[in-house]
């Protein structure tokens, strides 16, 4: 009997270190919290890759949130979702949050307050024309295909065709169609003949005989393109998470520039039918000059830029860069 019990006490001795590691472990798992869920829009394109980096690389993860993004049909639609608080976080043209602020855009806000926190891409887009278009001389009487007559990259349009001896109002008549998929829509009908296509699509169009009359950031200049944009609203009452976004939005972007290999890896799993040889040169474009940012910076010079044309072709008078601009955010995260 006596033997018994000690076998019983050893056998209990022993386990018990064993029972407590796990109520501990279940106790760890327990307290830790939950990921914030974050709803994210943008439009389609390559630009998307640090957003795809975050997802895919577990930055998004790493920072404590569980971001989804979805794709827009247009910046109309993009914007308004934004405002109705289906989506807190977005990239977006930065043209258009200048254009809203302003009073100008498709739908008018009395409490629009969306900015533009951070910096995606210089203006990393195509001008496209259909195949019977040969110089920008054959769009004269012709017609162009934007998202928004008066915002987007319209303007970068209006102002590269008025380099080229094409007058807005004048020699080429303007429809707007939404997104890329709208233009690229367009361009295959024939409704138009010229549009601004982003990469991938303006190298899928080549292919099938469409041709690529300019690089638009080639043409233009310094242009802020692209911004992650947020309402200051949201973000104010959401402190903790946009901290979080802002930085792991910033070594997303960087991870792209520093890890050549594992930026293609997720071009290739997010783009359908890449080759490596595309993916390269479509690596070497976003990395490249008027593309991806570093450290997710806006680009000052391109901003003046974008006022610039919005007080050309959006009858406007923008004011200070301040006004659509938030880097309070990004200054923390950098310790400035």
């Amino acid at each position: 009997m006596k033997m018994f019990a000690r076998r019983t006490a050893l056998a209990l001795s022993l386990c018990a270190p064993f029972a407590v590691a796990g109520v501990g472990q279940a106790q760890a798992q327990a307290a830790a919290p939950a990921p914030t869920p974050i709803k994210m829009i943008g439009f389609g394109g390559a630009t998307n890759i640090p957003v795809w980096v975050a997802l895919d690389k577990g930055f998004f993860a790493k920072e404590g949130l569980a971001v989804t993004l979805d794709r827009t049909a247009g910046s109309r639609e993009q914007i308004a979702d934004i405002m109705s608080g289906k989506y807190q976080f977005a990239t977006s043209a930065f043209d258009n949050i200048v254009a809203y602020t302003d009073g100008q855009g498709a739908t008018k806000f009395d409490d629009f307050d969306i900015v533009a926190v951070l910096g995606v891409h210089s203006g990393l887009n195509s001008v496209l024309v259909r195949p019977e278009i040969k110089t920008y001389a054959d769009l004269k009487g012709k017609t162009v295909a934007v998202d928004a007559v008066a915002s987007g990259y319209a303007t970068v349009l209006y102002q590269i065709l008025k380099n080229k001896g094409l007058e807005k109002d004048k020699d080429y008549k303007i429809i707007s169609v939404g997104g890329t998929e709208g233009r690229v829509k367009a361009l295959k009908d024939g409704t138009a003949q010229v549009a601004i296509i982003s990469s991938p699509q303006d190298k899928d169009l080549e292919k099938e005989g469409f041709k690529i009359l300019d690089d638009a950031a080639a043409a233009i200049g310094d242009y802020q393109g692209s911004a992650y944009v947020v309402r200051k609203s949201w973000a104010k009452a959401h402190e903790k998470e946009m901290m979080a976004l802002v930085r792991a939005v910033i070594a997303a972007q960087n991870y792209v520039f520093d890890n050549k290999a594992g930026a293609i890896e997720v071009l290739k799993a997010r783009t359908k039918g890449l080759t490596d040889a595309e993916a390269d040169a479509l690596y070497q474009r976003l990395t490249g000059p008027g593309g991806l940012s570093r450290n997710a910076e806006l680009n000052p010079k391109g901003v003046e830029m974008v006022l610039k044309l919005r007080s050309v072709y959006g009858n406007a008078s923008p004011s200070s860069p301040a006004k659509y601009i938030d880097t309070s955010y990004q200054d923390r995260v950098r310790g400035k």
